[in-house]
């Protein structure tokens, strides 16, 4: 999703990336893994909830109109392809090289070419 970020940004002169990761909620945000997911942009990355616990981020999404969605039973990539042990430390090399196997960049440009804008809330706080 970074790499869709990224593209998003540079086409439409956004100067970061702003998301929702808590450190350790799950395995993809534990501090290895955000190093090496985040090396795919040059872009800051800023985590405003990144030390919050889950009951904080259930109520900041109730704040800010996102929690209805956040919980609609939708299965997406996490839940289905979910294995039984999650890796916590990746490696930057095996990453590209797996990613080397197949052309992802197409995939990239249909998710820019598909994003759907929604009006933000009135106020975050």
């Amino acid at each position: 999703m970074y790499r869709v970020a990224d593209l998003y940004s540079k086409e439409n002169n956004i100067l970061a990336i702003v998301n929702g990761e808590s450190i350790s909620q799950v395995a993809s945000q534990t501090l290895p893994s955000l190093k090496v997911i985040g090396e795919v942009t040059n872009l800051p990355i800023i985590r405003p909830v990144s030390c919050f616990d889950k009951t904080e981020i259930i109520e900041l999404a109730k704040q800010i109109n996102t929690y209805e969605t956040s919980i609609l039973p939708y299965e997406d990539c996490c839940t289905i392809f979910v294995p039984p042990h999650p890796v916590i430390n990746p490696n930057t090399s095996k990453c590209l090289k797996y990613e080397a196997l197949f052309d992802y960049e197409p995939m990239i440009n249909w998710c820019v070419n598909n994003i759907k804008l929604y009006n933000k809330p009135d106020s975050l706080f």
